[in-house]
Parts: C-alpha cells; sequence; structure tokens
C-alpha cells in the first residue's frame, strides 16, 4: 500500500512539472504579446495592390532657434556621428548639429554660411557637401574641432541645378546628385555637371496597369514639390512627401513605380515646399509653427 502511495504521488510529480515546462512564463509571455502587437501594427501589409504599408512613430524631436522659415535638410554624418539641420533662404540662419541623443551641441549663433537648399554626407571624400540658392553654387563645409562647420568653400560657382529654389540628394548608390524637377528627376554628376540624365516617376503607381498620369497641377497639390529623399535600399531607394495622404512614398528607381509607403502620425501641418528629409534611417519633417524637426522611423 505504501509503495502504491509513493508511486502516485511520484507521477502526480512528474505531470506536474511536464505542465509547467510547457506553460510559459507570465512576463515572458507578456512581452511577446506586446512585440507581436506592435510588430502587427508597425506592418500593415493589408493593400490591395500589393504595396507593403507600415506606421511610423516619432522617435526624435529638435527645436530650431528663430531665422528661416522653411527648413533645408537633416543630414548624418558617420564620421562625426552627428545630425546636421539647416534652414533655408538665408546664409545667417541657423545650422542646428545635435547628437545621436537629439542632444544639440552647437551654439545659438552657429549659421549655415551660406543659403542652402541641398545638404549631404558624401563618403567617397567623407565631406558635409551641398547646393546653394540659385548661383550660390554647390559647397563643402570645413570642419573644425567637435564637427563643427567653420568655414564653407565653394567648390562650384553659379547655377548648376534645374532652378533657384532645386534642393539636392545624394545617390550614394551611383555617385550622383538628384533634383526634383516636377514629374521627373535630373541627375548631376557629383561636380555639379549636368549629366542629362532623368528619372521618371509614376507618382501613386504600382505599375502601367494603374499609371494615371499625374498632371502637374494635382502634383503640386498632392506632394511636396521641392524635396525628395535617397534611402539607398534597392528597389525602394527614392522617397517623396505625399501631403494629402501623410505619407512617404517609396519608388523603385529603375522602373519609378511606387513599392511601399510610411504612415506618419504628425499632428501638425505639412508641408508642400522643403521641410522634408531622412538621415540615418530616420524620416524628418519640420513643424513651421512650432520650430521642430520631427523624426519617424
Amino acid at each position: 500500500m505504501k509503495h502504491k502511495l509513493l508511486s502516485a504521488a511520484l507521477l502526480l510529480l512528474l505531470s506536474t512539472a511536464a505542465t509547467a515546462q510547457k506553460k510559459k512564463p507570465a512576463a515572458v509571455s507578456a512581452i511577446m504579446g506586446t512585440e507581436s502587437a506592435a510588430e502587427e501594427k508597425k506592418n500593415e501589409n493589408s493593400n490591395n495592390s500589393g504595396i507593403k504599408t507600415v506606421t511610423a512613430s516619432q522617435v526624435m524631436k529638435i527645436k530650431i532657434p528663430s531665422g528661416g522659415a522653411n527648413a533645408a535638410s537633416v543630414v548624418y554624418n558617420p564620421k562625426t556621428k552627428k545630425y546636421y539641420a539647416a534652414q533655408a533662404g538665408n546664409m545667417n540662419f541657423p545650422l542646428v548639429i545635435f547628437d545621436e541623443d537629439g542632444a544639440v551641441i552647437s551654439d545659438q549663433e552657429q549659421t549655415t554660411m551660406i543659403d542652402v537648399r541641398g545638404l549631404w554626407y558624401n563618403p567617397k571624400t567623407k565631406d558635409m557637401e551641398g547646393n546653394g540658392y540659385n548661383d550660390n553654387g554647390w559647397f563643402t563645409y570645413e570642419m573644425g574641432k567637435n564637427g563643427i562647420p567653420e568655414k564653407v568653400k565653394v567648390q562650384k560657382q553659379g547655377l548648376s541645378q534645374p532652378d533657384a529654389n532645386s534642393a539636392g540628394v545624394l545617390n550614394t548608390n551611383d555617385n550622383e546628385v538628384l533634383f526634383l524637377s516636377g514629374l521627373n528627376i535630373v541627375c548631376y554628376n557629383t561636380d555639379g555637371t549636368d549629366k542629362r540624365k532623368t528619372i521618371q516617376i509614376h507618382f501613386g503607381a504600382t505599375s502601367a496597369a494603374d499609371d494615371t498620369q499625374l498632371s502637374i497641377a494635382d502634383f503640386e497639390n498632392t506632394y511636396n514639390i521641392r524635396s525628395l529623399i535617397f534611402t539607398g535600399t534597392k528597389g525602394v531607394e527614392i522617397g517623396v512627401l505625399n501631403v494629402a495622404k501623410k505619407q512617404v512614398e517609396l519608388y523603385d528607381i529603375k522602373t519609378g513605380y511606387m513599392k511601399q509607403t510610411i504612415k506618419i502620425p504628425a499632428e501638425f501641418a505639412i508641408e508642400t515646399y522643403f521641410n522634408f528629409s531622412y538621415a540615418n534611417g530616420i524620416y524628418w519633417l519640420f513643424d513651421k509653427n512650432e520650430r521642430y524637426w520631427y523624426g519617424y522611423r
């Protein structure tokens, strides 16, 4: 009898242990559930056209001091591990420099020193480069200590862009500078010479089957007509800002068709002129009223 009771108790103990092994601890289950919910919220791949749609989250917020209504660009410099946010409109407007944690390291007197339109980091030259307003030319920032620009060196003088307010971005894959010009992208060499090459963007279209040939008027009412971004990611290299839908649209540089959309949960007015950028995997939009760059990823 005693042996039977011991055997029964042993069987009960082994059964309980096996059940406990199969069941995840409460804390682990909660963490996994949260991650699954976050992933489900982030990836909303339910578009009938097969386009991947992602909802971004705000990851950074940078205050820009007074000076200049429009923001030109945010650029990340991997050499200095700092971000550079330039205002457009005047050589005396702010250039705000901040680190990867969002801490501003430049002083209030730091300016762009040239009327900036486009700004980029060139991994080949390891320099901060850009193009200015109208015939201000293409320039390079000469850095001082702590990665703070001290001088501007104009590399190519005169108008070397589609028009006075063209804002360039660097295509690091093909080593060329891209400008949004109407419904097309115009390509220049990095020395400022025109490549005589254009890329057609089929705005809002995923293939030839749904290409409606957007008119210039509709384009100007729907999209940011000055700023574009280059992600460097194959198949979604080019990005434009759909102001009407509050989304970034990513296009294949080879076909010009849309492949992905990034929903931006901005609670402020999105601009059709400048005030849009991309740096270090972050999509940047500028709130002109509150004077903040908001970063979304």
